[in-house]
C-alpha cells in the first residue's frame, strides 16, 4: 500500500511557554487516537513546537482505509419474516436500506433473541478525505490552562490562530478554521526571516525550510544550542552557568532562534541572600546566574534573546538597566524586612484568610502549634521546644514584603530572617523544611523537627478541609489533599516513626472544635480511609502487588511504619516455596472454623 509522510502545522501568535509542552504531548496523543480509530496505519508520530507553532508529523501514513467487513444488525427474525420463512417489509425494507438484496440477510441468535444480520463490505476512505474531517476536531481538543476568543468565531485557543499547514505527501489538505484556511504557506522568524518564506512543497522538506527562515522547530535541538550558548557567555565572565533545568526548559519554549549574552550587576547586590538574588533574576527575568569555580554567586547573569544581534553589547545594556531596577526593588524588601524580628510578624497573620470557614492563618498557625506539641510528644520528646517554636514562626514570612513578591521563596526567606533575629538554628531549619516535600518525590524534611512541623502543618489542612465539606473528588483536588496526605505518609515512612493516624486525626478535630462544634463522628474514619487509599496506591506504584498491600491494610491501618513492615514481610513470605502450601493450610482451618457456633473449650 502507498504511504506518504503528513505534516500539520498550527500558526499562532505567541503561545505562553508553559502551554506548549503539554500542547504537544495532547496533539500527539489525539491524533494517534483518531488515526487509529479510523483504521489509518502509519510508522510513527512526532511532534514540535515553538511560541508560534505547534507541529505535528505522521510518517508513512497509508494512503486509504483498507476495506472491512461490517456485520449489521437488524429487525427481530419474527418482524423481518414471515412464520414460513418468506421476507416481510421490514426485512425487503432493510436490505434495500444497506443496497443489499434479501437473500443475503441471515438469522443469528443474540442475547436478546434472533435477529437478521447483514455482512457488508465497507470500501476504505482515502487518507486525504479522512485527514480533513479529523484535523479540525484535533486542533479543536488541545487542552491549555487558559484559553482566549479573537474575531468574531467562537473558537477558543491559548493564543489567536494566524496560519494553517496542512500537508499529505505534496497535496494540501483543504479545511478551514476559525476563519483560516489551511495551506502550505508557513511563516519564518518574527524578526529575522528575510522576505517571504517559500511554500512548503513536501513534509519531508519542512524542517530545513524553517531552519533557513531562522527558525530551529524542534524543542530538544532548540535546547541544545541553547545551553551551549548561555554556558559560552558564562564562561566569557570567568563563571560557570548555574544548572537549572526548569529555567532551560522555559527558556527553549521563549524562542525559535536562540542566543544568550552575559550581562553584569553591581557586586553591592551580592549581599542580598543567595535565593533572593538566583529568584529575583529566575522569576521576573527568566535570566541564568553564574558561579564561580567554588559555586559561589558572581555579579553576573545569562540573558536568553530571540534573535541574533549585530549589536550584542547594546542588547546586554538593556538587560542590565532591567535586572538593576529589579534587584534595586528586592534589596528595598529586604532592608524593610530586616528592620523586624521574624516573630513581629507572627500578629499580622490575623488579617490573611487561610478559608472563610477555618479562620485566618493566625487561627491555622495555632492549630499547628497544638498539634506540633502533640506530634513531638509522641514521636521525638527532647525536640518538643523546637518545634513548639518553629511552628509559631512558620507561617510569619508569608506577611514579609519579600515573600509578597516572590513566594516561591516562602520558608527560605523565613529560616533566613529566624536566624537573623536570633533564634536556634534548628527552628530555623525546620521553619524552612515545613515546606518539604514540596511536590511528589521530593526532597524530605531533614530534621526532626522539620518532619513533624510538616505533617502537622499538613494533618491541620485536611482535616480542616474535610471537616467543611470540600474533600477531593475524582476531578479535583485543589487543597492539594492527596499531594499532604502521601507526603506525611512518606514522612513517616522515611523516619520509621510510629504514630497513630486515628490519634492524630482526632486531635486535629478536636483543634476544630471552636471553630466547627458538632462535627460528625464519621470524620476521623473518612479521613482516616482517604489516607489509607493514598497509601495504598502509592505502595502499588513502587510494586508491591496490591493483594500483598490490600492483606496488610485490611487487617489493620493506623501506623503507617507498621503497616509498611507488614507489606515487605507479607511479600518477602510470598516469595518462599511453603507459603502455597500455608495458605492453603490456612484456608482449610479458615472455612473449617467458619461453622464454628463456640462453646466450651476443655484443655
Amino acid at each position: 500500500m502507498e504511504t506518504y509522510n503528513f505534516l500539520l502545522e498550527i500558526g499562532t501568535e505567541e503561545i505562553p511557554a508553559a502551554f506548549i509542552a503539554k500542547a504537544l504531548k495532547d496533539m500527539a496523543g489525539l491524533a494517534a487516537d483518531r488515526l487509529n480509530e479510523a483504521h489509518l496505519s502509519y510508522a510513527g508520530t512526532a511532534v514540535f513546537g515553538t511560541p508560534r507553532r505547534l507541529i505535528l508529523s505522521v510518517s508513512d501514513l497509508a494512503a486509504e482505509q483498507p476495506d472491512r467487513e461490517e456485520i449489521i444488525t437488524g429487525p427481530p427474525a419474527a418482524v423481518a419474516f414471515s412464520p414460513d420463512g418468506e421476507p416481510t417489509k421490514a426485512g425487503f425494507g432493510f436490505a434495500r436500506s444497506h443496497g443489499v438484496d434479501v437473500s443475503e440477510l441471515y438469522l443469528e441468535e443474540t442475547a436478546r433473541g434472533q435477529y437478521v444480520r447483514l455482512k457488508k463490505v465497507v470500501t476504505g476512505k482515502s487518507a486525504a478525505e479522512i485527514l480533513g474531517e479529523i484535523i479540525p476536531g484535533i486542533i479543536t481538543s488541545i487542552s491549555f490552562p487558559k484559553t482566549m476568543r479573537w474575531g468574531a468565531n467562537e473558537l477558543r485557543f491559548a493564543r489567536p490562530i494566524r496560519w494553517l499547514v496542512a500537508l499529505y505527501g505534496t497535496d494540501v489538505i483543504p479545511f478551514e478554521l476559525a476563519g483560516v484556511e489551511s495551506g502550505g504557506e508557513t511563516m519564518g522568524h518574527r524578526f529575522m526571516a528575510r522576505g517571504p518564506v517559500p511554500a512548503v512543497s513536501d513534509p519531508d522538506e519542512y524542517l530545513e525550510l524553517l531552519k533557513k527562515n531562522s527558525v530551529i522547530a524542534d524543542p530538544a535541538i532548540r535546547e541544545k544550542r541553547l545551553l551551549e550558548a548561555a554556558q559560552a557567555a558564562a564562561a566569557s565572565a570567568g563563571g560557570v552557568l548555574l544548572p537549572d533545568p526548569e529555567l532551560l526548559h522555559t527558556n527553549t519554549f521563549l524562542c525559535e532562534y536562540p542566543s544568550a549574552v552575559c550581562g553584569s550587576f553591581d557586586e553591592e547586590f551580592l549581599e542580598l541572600p543567595r535565593d533572593v538574588l538566583i529568584t529575583s533574576m529566575r522569576e521576573h527575568q527568566k535570566y541564568f546566574a553564574v558561579v564561580d569555580s567554588d559555586g559561589n554567586l558572581m555579579p553576573a547573569f545569562v540573558a536568553v534573546n530571540n534573535t541574533l544581534s549585530s549589536r550584542p553589547e547594546l542588547v546586554c545594556t538593556g538587560h542590565e538597566r532591567v535586572l538593576r531596577a529589579r534587584l534595586s526593588d528586592a534589596a528595598f524588601f529586604y532592608r524593610e524586612d530586616c528592620r523586624r524580628p521574624l516573630e513581629s510578624f507572627v500578629k499580622e497573620l490575623a488579617g490573611v484568610v487561610f478559608h472563610e470557614k477555618l479562620g485566618t492563618l493566625l487561627d491555622k498557625t495555632r492549630r499547628t502549634k497544638a498539634l506540633a506539641h502533640y506530634l513531638a510528644g509522641q514521636i521525638v520528646p527532647d525536640e518538643t521546644e523546637t518545634v513548639e517554636r518553629a511552628a509559631w514562626l512558620c507561617k510569619a514570612d508569608l506577611v514579609t514584603e519579600m515573600v509578597g513578591e516572590f513566594p516561591s521563596l516562602q520558608g527560605k526567606m523565613g529560616r533566613h530572617y529566624a536566624i537573623l533575629s536570633g533564634e536556634d538554628p534548628r527552628v530555623a531549619d525546620a521553619v524552612a523544611e515545613h515546606y518539604m516535600p514540596l511536590y511528589s518525590g521530593g526532597r524530605l524534611p531533614g530534621s526532626p523537627a522539620g518532619a513533624v512541623l510538616s505533617i502537622a502543618d499538613r494533618i491541620d489542612t485536611i482535616c480542616g478541609t474535610f471537616a467543611i465539606g470540600l474533600k477531593p473528588t475524582g476531578t479535583a483536588d485543589p487543597y492539594g489533599l492527596r499531594r499532604h496526605a502521601l507526603a506525611i505518609i512518606h514522612i513517616l515512612e522515611e523516619g520509621s516513626s510510629s504514630l497513630s493516624l486515628k490519634a492524630l486525626i482526632a486531635e486535629s478535630l478536636l483543634q476544630l472544635e471552636d471553630m466547627l462544634p458538632d462535627l460528625p463522628d464519621h470524620l476521623t474514619g473518612d479521613i482516616l480511609s482517604f489516607i489509607e487509599r493514598r497509601f495504598s496506591y502509592d505502595l502499588i506504584a513502587k510494586g508491591f502487588e496490591q493483594d500483598v498491600v490490600d492483606a496488610a491494610v485490611m487487617a489493620d491501618f493506623d501506623d503507617v511504619a507498621d503497616c509498611i513492615s507488614r507489606v515487605k514481610a507479607l511479600a518477602s513470605a510470598r516469595n518462599r516455596e511453603e507459603f502455597e502450601s500455608l495458605s492453603i493450610t490456612f484456608k482449610r482451618v479458615m472455612n473449617i472454623l467458619k461453622d464454628f457456633a463456640g462453646g466450651a473449650v476443655r484443655p
